[in-house]
């Protein structure tokens, strides 16, 4: 099943074209992997599908809906979380919230079998161990997984996640994308991951998009991620280098370390 469709989409501000003409097909249960320079309109693209931003002409479908009637089917994880972190909410109760929207209204009492799902979510993406210490005072990337863990809670069909290796250090940008991968692997979600940093997560991609306020390329990323591709969308100082039977993007914005990771 195609679960998300776009056929001449073109994406606007106030009437003016932020992303222009845009066709593509995700089936379900695949991967998208989704690139281009700051203002490419990624972000754009994402909120576009989640029915946060409904200024569109052309044809977008969610699972064959519009994207307004196929909301329910949606997680989000935003680039940036909106949490108030002088709330002393812990980890687990961060993830409940994930279970406990209605309507726009949150229950200050968190029922015993929302709790037991929160507890095995975190547990999910590894993070047992930290449910009763406050969000505030978690790493990084131990917050972006316990987003992860609050947007699973919902059991979207459809994961959306905006630059989710953003800001991390490379270890933990290497724990957030083990986390993806089972998700992957274990869950069968269909996902649309926003990266600057495509190099930990070429495994789990199985397609490609890159855009830069217009679709440059789509398809399988052995195939998309050539040196003239990538140079088109980035500049002349980007490439695509093999390395042990795999290849690495450099676009100015990472660099490849030693010992091959990146």
């Amino acid at each position: 099943m195609e679960a998300v469709k776009a056929e001449n989409l073109t994406i606007s501000y106030s009437g003016k074209p932020a992303l222009s003409d845009v066709t593509f097909t995700l089936e379900e249960g695949k991967t998208l992997l989704l690139l281009g320079p700051n203002g490419a309109g990624k972000t754009t693209l994402l909120k576009t599908i989640a029915c946060f931003h409904r200024e569109y002409t052309g044809k977008l479908e969610v699972f064959g809906r519009e994207p307004c009637n196929a909301r329910e089917l949606i997680g989000y994880v935003p680039q940036s979380h909106a949490l108030n972190e002088r709330v002393p909410l812990t980890a687990l109760e961060v993830v409940a919230m994930g279970g406990i929207y209605r309507r726009g209204f949150v229950h200050f009492k968190i029922p015993p079998e929302v709790i037991d799902r929160a507890r095995k979510a975190l547990n999910f993406v590894g993070l047992g161990s930290v449910e009763n210490k406050l969000f505030r005072e978690l790493s990084g990337g131990q917050k972006q997984r316990v987003l992860l863990a609050r947007a699973l809670m919902s059991d979207p069909k459809l994961l959306l996640l905006d630059e989710p290796l953003s800001a991390l250090d490379p270890s933990a940008r290497a724990e957030v994308a083990n986390v993806l991968d089972k998700i992957k692997r274990m869950k069968s979600v269909t996902m649309i991951i926003t990266t600057h940093d495509i190099n930990p997560l070429l495994e789990i991609g199985d397609l490609v998009m890159l855009i830069n306020r217009r679709l440059i390329a789509f398809g399988r990323p052995e195939a998309v991620l050539t040196d003239e591709v990538v140079k088109s969308v980035y500049g002349p100082m980007a490439r695509v280098i093999p390395m042990g039977g795999k290849i690495y993007c450099i676009t100015g914005d990472f660099h490849v370390h030693r010992g091959g990771h990146l």
